[in-house]
């Protein structure tokens, strides 16, 4: 609900502060008083396009401020959280309620700064918020029932729970879809480069796997190549060691060390210390003779094989190909060829994974065609009785041959989904396209709103929508610039009971010239123009119960009313319940 709204130097408002209240406030005052001013001033701060001609002459900048009332678990309150601009401090009165203030600025060169909540926002942003909170219906404003993409949206509000749910659920499906359908492009879009992948990985592991590698193996062929290449130096150095062990001619180190051993045990009987050494030299001699014997066995042993050089030198060369090629290590090969194997592993399920995915888009496809084909079941109904309602409401607006068709129909897409015989387009909302059509006369085509001619003609169909459409949409705000225009006498006091209607669900701001709607508004704004200082200024005020009666009386009666002016203006305020 719109609380306040403040316009400082706009057009030829100075200054005004006005207080609104829930249900219908209407603004009356004489032509050119500066009531359509007012509404201007509060679209300029929803959004509206703006020129720098909007500052009162003299002043530096025009301002508009409109504080409005809403729910903080609503629509627009998911709005502000999602933008970061939610009111610090959460709700007020504890019933999820809380403030919003929205302001816009004018300069004279034409450029504006807007600001929601206190924070700096774009004028975009406030359009988007504007959508969410007022809904115009004026003779030259281009208010969402005239935008052709907000119809769906409306019907769907309209047929009410069933049908938003069955929406729902398409979404979902389509959602799903849509997600599958990415992924199975992007297998088919990269089903070359898989095979690619496949093809180099599987060449890799079976090259690796053919080596047969084994961990610490570089190390032990390096230390074999190392003895092959030296067999004949090798051989003869341990031949050479035996040799001064065992066989040197007087000098063998096995016999010295033996004549030293008896030396000492001779003399062990004059001194039992050389016994001790006697024995530490015979514990030599033994490990001399292992020792001996080792050598024996190793010169045995080592013997040139070329052959098996040749062998050992291919084989490193093999394992270094391997490790310039997949890592620094025999051990780093061995784990690129478990990652290697585990990717291949993966690619080679694409093929299971797209067979999966055709599977269940079939599958998802035919649960969707029949979810959507009940959609558009339920929402022709919904339009049948949008029709039917409206009709009834034109009637009493004079507008009996009037008739509102809510058009349904399909987009073609080759892409899209089988319903019927053609391949349709399908978003979230479903494959219908919606449109409303008005035939304003018998045998004329029906035309889209937007192309309706008569400003009266359309503001009382805006309202005859609003009004059935109470309770679908969710804008808080309904405006009605001068919806009274080409209004006759016998339709205006339908035209008001209307207005009283909406207000009930709605809080409707008004600019009239009919004293029938005027007389049930719950708040009655009168609005005049004075001369001061050689300056026109704007002045705006709630009227009382009096003063309600005089201007009835003026709008009845012109501008000097008549006792019998003012006894009908009672009578219509008694007989709306406002006197």
């Amino acid at each position: 609900m719109l609380l306040e709204l403040r316009i400082q130097e706009f057009a030829v408002i100075e200054s005004a502060a006005i207080e609104f209240g829930p249900g219908l406030n209407v603004l009356t005052g004489e032509t050119g008083a500066g009531k359509s001013i007012i509404v201007d001033a509060l679209t300029a701060a929803l959004g509206a396009r703006v020129t720098a001609d909007l500052i009162r002459t003299g002043a530096p900048a025009a301002r508009a401020e409109a504080r409005f009332g809403v729910e903080s678990r609503g629509p627009i309150g998911r709005w502000l959280e999602e933008h970061g601009l939610a009111e610090e401090g959460g709700t007020r009165g504890g019933d999820d309620r809380c403030e919003l203030v929205v302001a816009r600025e004018i300069m004279p060169e034409g450029r504006s700064r807007a600001w929601i909540n206190g924070r700096s926002a774009t004028v975009g942003m406030l359009r988007e918020l504007g959508d969410l909170l007022v809904e115009v219906a004026g003779q030259h404003e281009g208010q969402r029932l005239l935008r052709p993409q907000a119809h769906l949206g409306l019907l769907d509000a309209f047929g009410g729970d069933t049908v938003e749910t069955q929406c729902a659920g398409v979404g979902e499906l389509v959602r799903l879809r849509s997600e599958l359908r990415a992924e199975q492009k992007a297998l088919v879009d990269g089903e070359r480069d898989r095979l690619r992948q496949v093809e180099m990985l599987r060449y890799q592991v079976d090259e690796i796997e053919a080596a047969r590698l084994q961990p610490g193996e570089e190390e032990e062929l390096s230390s074999r190549r190392v003895r092959l290449s030296n067999a004949e130096r090798l051989s003869g150095a341990a031949a050479a060691a035996y040799a001064g062990l065992y066989e040197a001619d007087g000098q063998a180190a096995v016999d010295r060390i033996g004549q030293a051993r008896g030396a000492l045990r001779e003399a062990a009987g004059l001194d039992p210390a050389l016994g001790a050494l006697a024995g530490r030299i015979g514990a030599i001699a033994g490990e001399l003779a292992d020792v001996a014997h080792d050598l024996a066995r190793y010169s045995r042993g080592i013997e040139a094989d070329p052959e098996e050089l040749v062998r050992v030198e291919e084989r490193l060369d093999l394992l270094r190909r391997l490790r310039r090629k997949y890592g620094e290590t025999v051990e780093a090969v061995l784990d690129y060829r478990d990652e290697a194997a585990s990717a291949l592993a993966r690619l080679d399920a694409g093929d299971a994974r797209a067979s999966e995915i055709a599977a269940t888009l079939e599958e998802l496809e035919q649960d969707l065609t029949g979810r959507c084909a009940r959609l558009s079941e339920l929402r022709r109904e919904a339009a049948s009785r949008l029709e039917d309602g409206v009709e009834q409401v034109l009637r009493s607006l004079e507008m009996a041959s009037t008739r509102l068709i809510v058009g349904l129909g399909y987009d073609s897409d080759p892409a899209g989904l089988l319903l019927g015989d053609r391949r349709v387009a399908v978003g979230s909302d479903g494959a219908d396209r919606v449109e409303f059509l008005l035939a304003a006369n018998p045998g004329e085509a029906p035309r889209p709103l937007a192309r309706i001619a008569s400003g009266g003609e359309l503001s009382r169909i805006m309202l005859a929508l609003r009004h059935v459409l109470a309770e679908a949409g969710g804008v808080p705000v309904f405006i009605c610039d001068e919806v009274d225009a080409g209004v006759g006498s016998r339709a205006a006091g339908s035209v008001a009971g209307l207005l009283a209607a909406v207000g009930r669900k709605r809080q409707v701001l008004c600019v009239t010239h009919l004293p029938q709607v005027a007389s049930l508004a719950d708040r009655h704004y009168w609005v005049s123009k004075e001369m001061s200082g050689g300056r026109t200024r704007v002045r705006v005020r709630a009227l009382g119960p009096q003063e309600r009666v005089e201007e009835v009386a003026r709008m009845l009666g012109g501008r000097r009313p008549t006792q019998i002016a003012r006894e009908h203006a009672l009578e219509l305020l008694r007989r709306g319940g406002r006197s």
